[in-house]
């Protein structure tokens, strides 16, 4: 689902054929940039698109938050957890998951949507 939300939001923010995609392109190879997707559609869509996904699907935008969370837990520890505002930690289950699921198919909708 991670993998997903990268590719969607990249492909709409940096697109290959634009200059900035090729810009963006050459530094992320010399890590030079860093962005996470949370700060795009957040941040960088209000920018670009006038709106933030965090503002117009604040529930939604969270759960795409934990969820990249926990891709860094599973990809550097090997254990698929996170943590809540509150500092609670969560541990994964399929409900979880299918929360989360709908939030990626919400933000896939509205990045459809800005392009």
């Amino acid at each position: 689902m991670a993998i997903a939300c990268e590719v969607a939001v990249k492909q709409v923010f940096f697109a290959k054929s634009s200059i900035a995609g090729e810009a963006y392109e050459y530094l992320e190879s010399k890590r030079k940039v860093e962005v996470s997707v949370p700060e795009l559609i957040d941040g960088a869509a209000k920018q670009a698109f006038g709106e933030s996904f965090k503002t117009a699907h604040s529930p939604e935008f969270k759960s795409i938050s934990y969820l990249f969370q926990c891709r860094n837990k599973i990809a550097h520890r090997g254990e698929a957890w996170y943590r809540d505002e509150r500092g609670t930690r969560h541990e994964i289950d399929r409900d979880t998951l299918a929360t989360w699921w709908q939030s990626v198919e919400n933000l896939l909708g509205w990045l459809a949507d800005k392009t």
